[in-house]
Order: structure tokens, then C-alpha cells, then sequence
């Protein structure tokens, strides 16, 4: 690549938010370049397991024919748990193994990231990994015109740089243009996956053929500290972790490390990931900040996007592959229409905010604006409540000769004894705004 050359768009980060914005753009014959840093897009990406397909089915329609799908999630269970016990439901619907199959899948990102990177660049785009950008570059008036990457030739030129570089995004620090984490709503999360048969997860959780599971635990799942943990299945494997606030882990003094282990030795957890053998562990940062903790999406030649920008919907939803690549979507639309225009400035780019304001990404944001705060303020839905909720339904569900009545107000005096009515019907109230 020439000292000389310039791009139409420089995207930073080969996720699933800046691949999409890079397709999106090149397909409209943009010259774009992604800048990776790790050795390919996916080698160093984690998430828990389900890779929604809403917007990528509208970029490429035909995707499930060669994209390393693992599994189609036809069945999904929330549980409570308890010091060692567990309260759940869910659900199973036979018509999610059919297409389009609930745009929900399970995919390890290390296969899946790669895939999609060999799409932008059959559309036109060029990926260079390795790559670590450091800065920008600026005119003679101030403007952002390129960014510094560490390699030969390291000065590249583009005229909009679309900053998807992840959750602590350090070049949008040094734009005023990302808020800093705050231990109360940013979470720290650990995951492996463990290897079996393909046979013995069919049989171990029930499926049939392509069919896989999303097991979700909330209460006592991060030993009482505010998290949660996750079991999802793949072909020859599963994904098994467990993640919580750094405030509330802080407090609770635990490692992280420590957490996942104790998580899979949990009585409800232990059948069920016993007897592999681990291939991959990995740790990373999930903004749980939600709407309220937005940072600034555009300026003058600068949009950002995905995980940088803080799109996590971490509700009962767990939503972020949709909402990447959702703002990826938007953004590069927005940068096409720039182009057209030969207008980079904010007029042009806060069409991105605009049109994204109008989105399902944004609205459902914006409807669960209060968890993280909800979260924090109520320890007791993860410490507390859920021993008291064990004791209620084993009680209730011990045949012992007393009647059911009696039985009942007794548990209900009991329970009014250790919780204060006042605050469970508060509690209750401040979960229903971040549920319904």
C-alpha cells in the first residue's frame, strides 16, 4: 500500500459491527480498508453463543448455505439459581428449527468473524490485520483525514473513519466520544468451551440433528454477586460462562476465574458440563451501561459504532450481534450518502443517530434504559431472594402431612419476617420497568 494512497472510508476493528458497515459501503463501491488487530477477524472475539441473523439475512439472503453455522436455537431456559439448587421454565418450538429458523444461532466467532471478513472482501473491501491504530491524523485546518496504524507506511487517509474497536474504545476516548466505564454497569465475563461427541450433546440436552440450546441463569449464578451465567451448545461443543458487574465482584471479592469454576461445579450446571475436555477459555468486557450510557455516535468525519458505542441490549434479550451489526448497517448507509454528497461534516453524519433513533436497535435500548441502574440498587434479586424463594418452593413442595393452606401461611409469615413487605413490592416494581 502507497504512502500516497487514500480510502473513501477507513473502518478500525473486524467485528461484526465494522465488517458490516465495510460491506455495506463496498458493496455501493466505496473504497474502504478494515483495520484488524488481531491475526485474523475473529481471533480474539468472544461472546456467549447466540449470533442473531436479522440484519445479515438482509445482506446476504442465502448466508446459511456456507456460513459456519453451529447450531439453530429452537429452545431457550432462564433459571433462578440458588445456593445449589434452581428454579426455571422456558420454552421449545418445533417451527424455530425451520427457516428462517428465529434469525438464531449459535456460531463460534472465531470461524464465523473470518467467514464474513472473506465476504466484505469478495464485495470489495480491503482487510489488513495485525494492525494496531495508535491515532489520527489531521489536516492543516484541524480535520480528521486518517488514522496512524502501526506498520510500514503507517499513515493512511480516508476521508470518514467508522471507529468500531470495541467496548474500551481508545481512539474514541481521544475524540471525546466515549464515556468511561463504570464499574456499576460494565461487566466482566469468562467463558470456555468444552468439547464432546456430537452425539453426547444431542443426548445430554435433548436435541435433534442441527437443533441447540441457550440455558441462561440469573439469582445466585455469579455466587451472589450482580451477573449472570450461560450455557449454550454447539456441534462438537459447548460454551459455558459466567459474568458480573466489576463493582459487584469487587465487593464480593471474587476472581473471575475462580467464579467460572464454581459456576460449573453449581449442582444444576455440573451435570451438564462434566466429562469434556476444555479447547478454548477466554475473558472479556461487555458494556451493560444501556441507553443511558450512550457515547456520542458521530462528529465530522467520525461515526461510531457496535460495542464501541455501547449497543448491548444485556435485558433477558442478551442482544449485541443484531445490534452491531445493525449500527454497522446504518453507518455505512450513512457514509454512502456522504459520498454522494462529497460531505463528511456533522450535518452529514448525524443522519446516523437520525436514522438509528428510528430503529429497533435504538428503541429497544431506550425500552430497558433502566436495568443497569435497577441492577445496582436491588443486590438482594442475586443474594438475597433467591434463598428465600428456595425455601418457599421446597417447603411447598415437601409432602409432609400438613395441608397446603396452613402450609402456605406459614411460608408467607416467614417470609415476612426476613423481607419487609414495603421493599419486596418496590423491588417487584423496579423489576417490572426493566422486564415488560
Amino acid at each position: 500500500m502507497g504512502a500516497e494512497e487514500k480510502f473513501d472510508v477507513i473502518v478500525v476493528g473486524g467485528g461484526p459491527a465494522g465488517l458490516t458497515a465495510a460491506y455495506v459501503m463496498a458493496k455501493a463501491g466505496l473504497q474502504v480498508v478494515v483495520l484488524e488487530r488481531g491475526d485474523y477477524c475473529g481471533s480474539k472475539n468472544m461472546f456467549g453463543g447466540i449470533f442473531f441473523t436479522n440484519v445479515l439475512r438482509e445482506l446476504i439472503p442465502d448466508f446459511e448455505k456456507d456460513a459456519p453455522l453451529e447450531r439453530v436455537v429452537t429452545k431457550r431456559r432462564w433459571s433462578l439459581l440458588t445456593p445449589d439448587g434452581e428454579i426455571g421454565g422456558g420454552f421449545k418450538f418445533s417451527k424455530f428449527a425451520q427457516e428462517p429458523h428465529n434469525n438464531s444461532y449459535t456460531v463460534l466467532r472465531a470461524k464465523f468473524d473470518k467467514w464474513f471478513s472473506e465476504k466484505v472482501e469478495e464485495a470489495g473491501a480491503m482487510i489488513l490485520t495485525g494492525c494496531v491504530v495508535d491515532g489520527f491524523l489531521k489536516d492543516e485546518k484541524g480535520k480528521i483525514n486518517g488514522v496512524k496504524a502501526r506498520m510500514d507506511d503507517g499513515d493512511i487517509y480516508g476521508d470518514c473513519i467508522i471507529l468500531a474497536d470495541g467496548v474500551n474504545s481508545l481512539l474514541a476516548k481521544q475524540l471525546d466520544m466515549h464515556r468511561e466505564l463504570a464499574p456499576e454497569s460494565t461487566i466482566v465475563g469468562v467463558k470456555e468451551v468444552i468439547e464432546f461427541p456430537e452425539e453426547k450433546i444431542k443426548d445430554r440436552f435433548g436435541l435433534n440433528d442441527n437443533e441447540g440450546v441457550a440455558y441462561e441463569y440469573f439469582g445466585y449464578a455469579a455466587k451472589g454477586a450482580i451477573g449472570s451465567g450461560f450455557i449454550y451448545t454447539d456441534k462438537t461443543s459447548i460454551s459455558v460462562g459466567v459474568g458480573g458487574t466489576i463493582k459487584s465482584l469487587m465487593e464480593h471479592k471474587l476472581n473471575p476465574n475462580d467464579l467460572l469454576e464454581w459456576f460449573k461445579n453449581h449442582p444444576a450446571i455440573r451435570p451438564l458440563v462434566n466429562g469434556g475436555e476444555q479447547r478454548e477459555y477466554a475473558a472479556h468486557l461487555i458494556p451493560d451501561g444501556g441507553y443511558n450510557r450512550l457515547s456520542k455516535l458521530y462528529k465530522d468525519n467520525v461515526l461510531v459504532v457496535g460495542d464501541a458505542a455501547g449497543f448491548v441490549n444485556a435485558s433477558l434479550f442478551h442482544e449485541g450481534t443484531n445490534l452491531a451489526m445493525m449500527t454497522g448497517k446504518i453507518a455505512g448507509e450513512t457514509v454512502i450518502k456522504a459520498k454522494e454528497a462529497n460531505d463528511f461534516s456533522e450535518v452529514m453524519t448525524a443522519r446516523y443517530e437520525h436514522r438509528l433513533r428510528e430503529s429497533s436497535a435504538m428503541k429497544d435500548m431506550k425500552k430497558f434504559r433502566h436495568l443497569a441502574h435497577v441492577l445496582d440498587t436491588t443486590p438482594q434479586l442475586f443474594e438475597k431472594y433467591p434463598v428465600i424463594m428456595e425455601e418457599f418452593v421446597r417447603d411447598m413442595f415437601t409432602v409432609d402431612g400438613e395441608s397446603k393452606n396452613a402450609k402456605q401461611m406459614r411460608l408467607v409469615m416467614r417470609l415476612l419476617r426476613k423481607e419487609n413487605p414495603i421493599s419486596f413490592a418496590l423491588t417487584g416494581l423496579k423489576g417490572r420497568r426493566v422486564i415488560i
